[in-house]
């Protein structure tokens, strides 16, 4: 939930011009003397803010990073993510329109506004007549992983579809082949070992398009990627990447659903990874479970239904000959944030929660101007002491969607997807 204290600025970059000096004031005193004593005058507050939502014409600040209240489940019963529509902000959500959009493709979510100078013109509204300095607007170009063998980037890449014409992904060839290149290019900065990525169309031929254009930018022949099966299709699945120099698959990859009828089977696959130079070995699952749309306690339920199966599935697996590997690593995108019965009940199995323990006050993606980890890293106990670090990389969550591919505009990494993706560090003994 909101603390007090939380207040959604809107900033319209208007000229407003004025003759008098701004009044300097923090945002706290502005609460206490309530707004309406500073409307029609110019204030420059002394209280830092941060760039929560980006819009064509305005901002949404807050003098903190605002973050889903599932993340923190306030109020709720441990594992009853439906409650959480029952609860209600102690602040409105005040939103206005106004005609700006100069400058939003240069503002990332995250920048930070010190003494804004602005008009008042309402309850939480303001007008600025000037171009804002923004702290901290620039993209990561780099991270740091400590003391690992293996780097693992799991990623939800935004419905990346190979054949043109289905309900999602590119629509013109332009597209996709701007698509391909903004998502290799990321997956090459980051220069993993593994992949593993959500969203894509079913089949190889995405895969196959990705490692193709891989290996014509890093002018070798390294990547490779493990066959889903021939048959592609309009149905979102997931895939696995990877570097052949450093790992290679070992046994066929597996289903959690062994049904190719059921609409989640190409969306929860395990594959087990072997390390050449070490000859190590641990299994990795990637799922993506049921969205957050339409009905909230139905897509809850899916999603915890498909867990119960993940897990009697994963306990055959590690424990047959196929197998025979308590070193198990769960990621992708599960749709759901920390304190959602899904997540609870992974946790309640055995499995750990490796961003609270690696990124506890961090966020892979951005909804409505909050942020929160629909994406997310579990592990064995024994898979647990092998991670050394766990990195959400913020080169897409935060750049404005004019970055987008389907915007034509943009060839550089940044906003290759809706999704942050995950690095995590493996040491392996």
């Amino acid at each position: 939930m909101m603390r007090n204290g939380i207040v959604l600025l809107l900033l319209s970059l208007l000229f407003v011009s004025t003759t008098h000096a701004a009044t300097r004031v923090s945002l706290k005193e502005i609460e206490a003397n309530g707004w309406d004593m500073y409307i029609g005058k110019q204030i420059q507050i002394t209280t830092p803010l941060y760039v929560c939502g980006v819009y064509y014409d305005s901002l949404v600040l807050s003098p903190e990073r605002l973050f889903v209240p599932e993340e923190n489940a306030i109020g709720l019963n441990l594992g009853d993510s439906t409650k959480y529509y029952e609860l209600k902000r102690k602040n409105e959500l005040l939103s206005i329109r106004l005609s700006a959009k100069y400058s939003a493709y240069k503002i990332r979510t995250g920048s930070v506004l010190k003494n804004l100078k602005a008009n008042v013109v309402g309850e939480r509204k303001l007008l600025t007549g000037r171009t804002p300095k923004f702290v901290n607007n620039k993209p990561p170009r780099k991270f740091k992983i400590n003391n690992a063998d293996i780097l693992v980037c799991a990623s939800n890449v935004q419905n990346f579809f190979y054949h043109l014409g289905g309900y999602a992904g590119a629509k013109t060839e332009a597209q996709r082949e701007l698509q391909i290149h903004k998502i290799a290019k990321g997956l090459c900065h980051i220069d993993a070992d593994i992949y593993a990525l959500c969203e894509v169309e079913k089949g190889n031929s995405a895969p196959e398009a990705l490692v193709n254009e891989m290996n014509k930018m890093k002018k070798s022949a390294i990547y490779d990627y493990v066959s889903v099966g021939n048959m592609d299709g309009d149905t979102i699945a997931c895939c696995y990447l990877y570097r052949k120099d450093k790992v290679k698959p070992y046994t066929d990859l597996r289903n959690v659903f062994n049904d190719p009828a059921n609409f989640y089977h190409y969306r929860l696959i395990v594959q087990g990874f072997e390390h050449i130079k070490s000859g190590e070995q641990f299994i990795i699952n990637i799922n993506h479970l049921r969205s957050k749309r339409g009905d909230a306690a139905r897509a809850d339920s899916i999603r915890a239904n498909s867990v119960d199966s993940l897990l009697q599935t994963l306990e055959k697996l590690s424990h047959e000959v196929m197998f025979q590997d308590d070193d198990v690593l769960l990621v992708g995108d599960y749709n759901c944030y920390a304190q959602e019965r899904p997540i609870h009940k992974l946790v309640s199995s055995g499995y750990k929660d490796m961003l609270l323990i690696h990124a506890p006050h961090d966020y892979s993606y951005i909804y409505k101007s909050e942020a929160g980890f629909l994406d997310r890293v579990f592990a064995s106990p024994s898979m647990a002491e092998k991670i050394t670090c766990i990195v959400p990389y913020h080169i897409n969550a935060d750049s404005f969607y004019s970055k987008w591919y389907k915007r034509g505009l943009d060839k550089t990494m940044y906003r290759f997807s809706d999704h942050d993706p995950i690095l995590i560090g493996i040491k392996l003994q």
